[in-house]
């Protein structure tokens, strides 16, 4: 089946199964349509119909993640947007300016060599700038962390290991820098609490009394933070 959408036609995939009502939603720019056997073709269509307008903003703005997931031309750079700017060099080096970040050495069009140099940008500077953040927001906690790593987890942005040493996500770079301090609370606050309990949230608070706003931002947008993998 087809749907056809003011931005031009989608496909929909139909999957026969007993259930009481139509499901429907959209992935990967397609519709999915989920019924009981009995479910007529006229009633599927009359459904797709009157969630003509729902589909198409979904289709719309998965399209537009799709192309903004495969623009290389800026970054995030502690939450703000920043130009790439490619220069010609026989070394291939990253550096921030004014102007944005400078990236020499690397051809045009060549995706997989720009996105190296820009996670081994992040990488060095959240290697410079992490530590110094980690002691500020560490002056108040009553055990010490002994020691700090980047990590490139793709499913945890931070770790507390029971030893005390504490890991960060070098992603974190491109987040607001609230996102950072909340994260890095969220670790000191396991020194004390090797546990999600009530009194480690007391004490994430106690750090980083903002701490929910940052936390809701890395779950609405923390995907973003792969744009570089």
């Amino acid at each position: 089946m087809r749907l056809p959408l003011p931005d031009g036609e989608v496909d929909v995939v139909l999957t026969r199964r007993p259930r009481k009502s139509v499901g429907i939603r959209v992935s990967a720019g397609r519709v999915e349509l989920v019924a009981h056997p009995a479910v007529s073709a006229a009633r599927l269509r009359e459904v797709l119909l009157e969630r003509r307008d729902w589909i198409a903003g979904h289709v719309a703005r998965q399209r537009l993640e799709r192309r903004q997931a495969e623009d290389l031309s800026q970054l995030r750079w502690r939450g703000e947007a920043l130009p790439i700017v490619l220069t010609a060099g026989v070394r291939r080096t990253a550096r921030l300016t004014a102007e944005g970040l400078i990236v020499t050495g690397i051809a045009h069009g060549d995706a997989a060599a720009l996105k190296q140099a820009v996670r081994r940008f992040f990488k060095r500077e959240a290697a410079l700038r992490f530590p110094a953040r980690m002691v500020e927001l560490a002056r108040g906690c009553r055990r010490q962390p002994c020691g700090l790593q980047l990590s490139s987890a793709r499913t945890r942005w931070g770790s507390c290991t029971a030893a005390g040493i504490i890991r960060l996500n070098w992603r974190l770079l491109q987040a607001p820098p609230m996102v950072l301090d909340y994260v890095i609370a969220h670790e000191l606050a396991h020194l004390e609490h090797m546990n999600h309990s009530p009194a480690f949230w007391a004490e994430t608070a106690r750090l980083y009394p903002d701490w929910q706003a940052a936390r809701r931002w890395l779950k609405l947008r923390g995907a973003e933070l792969f744009h570089f993998d």
